[in-house]
């Protein structure tokens, strides 16, 4: 290789590191305001609900979830990679308009098939979670979320697609505004009771938010009847049905875990186990979101060079633990303050398994992007076979978990999970699709592994002395290690300067 095509090569890296860490700040900014919208509407039903409430919410959310998961087909994610590529190859409008109203069409049909199947397994839901029936009127007012969902899929793919995505991010925060103005006086006034129809409400509002957007961009049109409409849409369901299935593997395992704390322990300690998962994993989530709307589409394009294809992954994987690592040192830092910030008091029995739990976040920063390597390729059957492998696992390790250690049992367990999937997928992807890690970040991995776990272990000590200077110190060097590598790898120390020279 020549100089110049050196040079060239480095200067396609250095703006992809670029493009990579853009789009990260985008979502992961967007994700943070919406989170900050959401950690006030935690607050208010810690204060209002209490860890019952919380725990019921979850429950509620987890069921729609799992039964949107299972009747979509796998629509709102398989539809953004055909849209995209008639968007990218022929710039036709009529097909584009065209299309998405076959994606309409199969989310209007999915959506009623789960709204019915709700109304149908509601007192079976009940008995299943619960041990009776009292909760079989609230889980058949949820019905309509099966459609509200599954037509809200369908808009926000149109609009990735099309790569609208600050028309995504907007809705984003608009939908979680909404949430927040509907749900609390509903549980202000009609307490546990009004659990159900608020989170309907939620969900109508987010919709109608969303097809205000993206009827600007493609009119809404829908055939319903069309067998046309269903036969074009085929090749999308067959795309999607690994990533479905793989979706209930990890819905279900969700399920069965709330439900085994609740016969093993109580309602409350599913919502204390709830409200520690969310601050452990969902809370410092944003360094991901970006993945499926910006690094799928680069992986699909890169997978038939294995050398372009591990360059993609590694990449985005020295992003995510370049910006993930200090934030879970800091989470580990703060979380006792946390806890009372965004809950109350009666939370502070998950701060021990949040804090266990914070590894999990940093195995999943070294697994999730290779992860997607297997749908890139079109193999629905491995990726269907992984996830299978890890959703069993994570099913039985937790209970058995909890019933050794209770919840910081719990915690201990998610982070074994996280280095148990990360070994997985690895393994099998090595062999499958000549995937390995750079060589030159494993030791950068290895150190920030040992920082992040430096800072649990001293969390977890009695004497805040300890705490406050582990946790101090491996905070220091995680930060400056991070910053140091973006400022090599991009030109993001560059533009500060140049903000501050202006």
């Amino acid at each position: 290789m020549t100089d110049e095509k050196k040079n060239i090569y480095i200067e396609e890296e250095d703006a992809s590191y670029d493009h990579v860490l853009k789009y990260t700040g985008l979502f992961g900014g967007v994700q943070g305001i919406t989170m900050l919208i959401g950690l006030v509407r935690n607050k208010l039903v810690a204060l209002l609900l209490g860890p019952e409430g919380f725990a019921l919410i979850n429950i509620f959310n987890n069921v729609m979830k799992l039964i949107n998961q299972s009747t979509n087909f796998g629509v709102s994610f398989s539809a953004v990679k055909h849209i995209a590529e008639l968007n990218n190859d022929e710039h036709d409008t009529a097909e584009i308009h065209h299309y998405s109203s076959v994606v309409r069409t199969w989310s209007l049909a999915t959506g009623l098939l789960g709204t019915l199947i709700t109304l149908v397994i509601s007192p079976l839901i009940s008995w299943l979670t619960f041990d009776n029936y009292d909760y079989t009127c609230d889980i058949a007012l949820l019905a309509p979320m099966a459609l509200t969902l599954a037509l809200s899929g369908g808009e926000l793919a149109i609009l990735k697609g099309l790569k609208c995505l600050k028309r995504v991010a907007l809705i984003s925060i608009l939908a979680t505004l909404s949430t927040l103005v509907i749900c609390i006086p509903l549980y202000w006034s009609m307490g546990l009771r009004g659990i159900a129809l608020a989170l309907v409400l939620s969900s109508v509002a987010a919709l109608l938010i969303q097809l205000y957007f993206s009827h600007k961009v493609v009119p809404w049109h829908t055939s319903l009847f069309s067998k046309q409409s269903y036969l074009e849409g085929m090749p999308m369901i067959k795309l999607g049905i690994g990533y479905i299935i793989a979706g209930i593997f990890g819905q279900s395992a969700e399920y069965i875990i709330r439900a085994m704390i609740i016969h093993l322990g109580s309602l409350a300690d599913v919502g204390l186990y709830n409200s520690g998962y969310m601050m452990a994993v969902a809370y410092t989530s944003v360094v991901f979101i970006a993945m499926e709307a910006d690094y799928f589409p680069r992986l699909s394009a890169a997978k038939c060079s294995v050398p372009r294809q591990n360059f993609t992954v590694n990449q985005q994987i020295e992003v995510c633990v370049l910006l993930i690592s200090p934030c879970l040192i800091l989470f580990v830092f703060a979380m006792p303050l946390i806890v009372q910030v965004l809950y109350s008091d009666k939370f502070v029995e998950a701060v021990p398994m949040a804090i266990c739990a914070t590894l999990y976040m940093f195995f999943r920063a070294l697994s999730l992007p290779a992860a997607y390597l297997a749908l890139a390729h079109g193999d629905s059957k491995m990726y269907m076979a992984t996830e299978l492998i890890y959703d069993v696992f994570i099913a039985i390790a937790i209970p058995l978990a909890y019933i050794w250690g209770g919840l910081i049992g719990t915690g201990i367990a998610l982070s074994v999970a996280g280095c148990f999937d990360m070994l997985l997928i690895h393994s099998i992807y090595r062999s499958k699709y000549k995937f390995c890690f750079s060589c030159r970040l494993l030791r950068f991995y290895f150190f920030q592994l040992v920082l992040l776990s430096a800072a649990v272990w001293s969390s977890l000590q009695g004497d805040c002395t300890i705490r406050w200077t582990v946790c101090t110190i491996t905070l220091l060097i995680s930060s400056c290690l991070s910053l140091r590598i973006l400022g090599r790898e991009t030109t993001l120390a560059s533009k500060i300067k140049d903000k501050f020279r202006k």
